[in-house]
């Protein structure tokens, strides 16, 4: 090798270990900033939502908090970038070192009558670089793992950004501008770098969406079963040990004026949930921190609606179906086919009357939205329909009709690739439709009897049952295995990583395998359950018709974790925010916390 290319090879090697060592030292320095001093102090965040708490008209306050928002999640993906970027540069110069290192100190051939000598040269030389090849090593390895270790800082930062304040800010939505709407952070973010500008002109620029992001319904509780309807919540750090009667462990607790077996939905502090008889029909929404009842909004002079209400049985009652919000607006439909649509300030925004089902038991189905549709599973005796209204005006979307009798089953959401389906069933069938059409995708008869239970999703699959039939597991519309062992009749089933649970009216608590069907584990409890299971925090959480909890261990083996008592009967669903879990009883509703 030539002098020159040697020469070459040697400031390169120079200039690579040199950058290494920088950026490193800069990622290092980083890491103890951090971990010393967050990128905004907590302090502002919890003084601006404690604020809010107590003044939720404060429009100034509204705008601070949207600002310092903007500003946390700037700082955050600016901060994720820099690690991104200095990672993989330390990576890039550190081959490159290594590179022209091993090209500069490549052997010439030696005369054998100089070897002796040369040999102690090399010797030396060999040390010098494993020295300095071990030192840069060290130094880049030690950034590089600071630098996962500073991700998880702001990766935890940005999610307790996230949930004060999208917990804490309402969103005021009404007919004039119902087109503004949280928009997920990544688009906050672009918009607001390529919209510099005064504060003024870059709101105005800036596009939103009109419906809230995956991430946004995920972060909250926001209709039966939790997220899309799948029966899976992401909230951690959960309660598993309470006592109504004590008062071990409630936050709160209030009576209900009215009854009602529908379950909290939750957004942000923002709590709601609906009561009725055969004259009244009514949402309520409630501080879901403090159980402050904010407002009350009755249901009256609602085109269609009938001057009688229908008959309906005492273990379904007027208001069974679960409610669903999309952070604008609350949605509600009544055993009467009366759909109310109000916002966060109590103000009815749309009323319509669907049709009064013909329905021997009453009207249970929940409702769903996806993006600007809220979705009805309207079956009754007379036929079957799925329909969609505009979130906005009540407006008819589109509307399906399908064949099979009568359900009491709620529909979920489904995320594909580049699309959505709505998974619903009756007696016989299991359909998929997709979100934005109304068409069909596919179709199953498979089912038999009165049909409550929902549908379950997990790993490309569907997964549904009902008493007195079978439990089939689906892959793109075709049975992969049927099981008759156990069977739910009014709650429905969950999946959850690789397993489906669900409960029986008859007190079993059931785990069986998604592949295949096979029975992993079952548990035979003391009282039945109505209400469906829930997952949250690695663990099931299933409410027994006497109001007491059971929880165990989402997992492939059979683990009791706790069987706290609410103090009173339940038929309900749990809902789950921020170390807090939310339960209706007969009488009242709970707020469970650890005090």
């Amino acid at each position: 090798m030539s002098d020159k290319s040697k020469n070459i090879s040697k400031y390169i090697a120079i200039l690579s270990a040199t950058v290494v060592i920088i950026v490193s030292a800069f990622m290092i320095l980083n890491y103890v900033q951090i971990s010393t001093n967050n990128p905004i102090e907590s302090s502002l965040i919890d003084n601006l939502v404690k604020k809010l708490e107590t003044s939720d008209n404060d429009q100034a306050l509204r705008e601070e908090i949207r600002l310092v928002d903007l500003m946390s999640r700037k700082v955050y993906f600016s901060y994720i970038w820099q690690i991104e970027s200095g990672a993989w540069i330390i990576l890039a110069f550190g081959l490159v070192f290594l590179t022209s290192l091993k090209i500069y100190t490549k052997k010439e051939t030696i005369e054998v009558v100089q070897q002796s000598k040369q040999k102690h040269f090399w010797e030396i030389k060999s040390d010098e670089r494993k020295w300095l090849i071990v030192g840069v090593g060290i130094l880049a390895s030690s950034a590089l793992v600071l630098s996962f270790l500073s991700e998880k800082y702001y990766s935890d930062f940005g999610t307790y950004a996230e949930e004060k304040f999208s917990d804490n800010l309402p969103l005021e939505i009404n007919d004039k501008d119902s087109k503004s709407a949280t928009a997920d952070s990544n688009q906050i973010v672009t918009d607001t770098i390529e919209n510099s500008g005064t504060d003024e002109s870059a709101s105005d620029s800036i596009q939103l969406p009109d419906y809230p992001s995956d991430n946004e319904i995920k972060r909250n509780h926001p209709g039966f079963r939790g997220p899309f309807g799948l029966g899976v919540n992401y909230k951690t750090k959960l309660p598993t040990e309470w006592d109504g009667p004590t008062g071990k462990n409630i936050k709160w607790k209030k009576a209900l004026p009215l009854p009602g077996l529908n379950s909290p939905v939750l957004w942000g502090n923002y709590l709601f949930i609906a009561g009725a008889n055969a004259n009244t029909r009514k949402v309520y929404c409630y501080n879901r921190i403090s159980g402050a009842l904010i407002w009350t909004k009755e249901l009256k002079n609602i085109a269609g609606s009938p001057s009688k209400a229908p008959k309906v049985t005492n273990d379904t009652g007027y208001s069974a179906s679960g409610l669903t919000t999309d952070g604008k607006r609350v949605y509600a439909i009544f055993a009467t086919g009366d759909i109310i649509a109000i916002d966060f300030e109590g103000n009815q925004i749309w009323a319509k009357n669907v049709g009064v089902p013909d329905n021997h038991y009453g009207h249970s189905s929940s409702l769903q939205f996806y993006k600007d549709k809220l979705i009805v599973q309207y079956d009754d005796n007379k036929s079957c329909k799925l329909i969609a209204l505009s979130t906005h005006t009540g407006a008819e979307v589109w509307k399906t009709k399908r064949e099979g009798q009568i359900s009491w089953s709620s529909p979920i959401i489904v995320s594909k690739a580049n699309s959505a389906e709505i998974i619903v069933n009756n007696l016989p069938y299991v359909a998929s439709y997709d979100a934005e059409t109304g068409k069909q995708k596919w179709k199953l008869s498979c089912l038999s009897g009165e049909i409550g239970p929902s549908p379950a999703y997990g790993n490309g699959m569907v997964f549904v049952a009902n008493e007195y039939a079978k439990m089939i597991g689906i892959k793109d519309g075709k049975k992969v295995w049927e099981n008759y062992d156990y069977l739910p009749d009014v709650s429905s089933p969950v999946a959850y990583k690789e397993y489906v649970f669900f409960t029986t009216s008859y007190g079993d608590m059931v785990c069986i395998n998604q592949k295949d069907g096979a029975l992993l584990w079952h548990h035979e409890f003391d009282n039945g359950f109505y209400g469906s299971p829930v997952i949250a925090d690695g663990k099931l959480y299933s409410i027994d018709r006497t109001g007491k909890t059971i929880i165990v261990d989402a997992a492939p083996k059979f683990k009791l974790i706790g069987e706290p008592i609410l103090g009173e009967k339940s038929d309900c669903t749990p809902a789950f925010a921020d170390g807090m879990i939310y339960i209706r009883g007969v009488n009242n509703l709970f707020c469970i916390a650890l005090k």
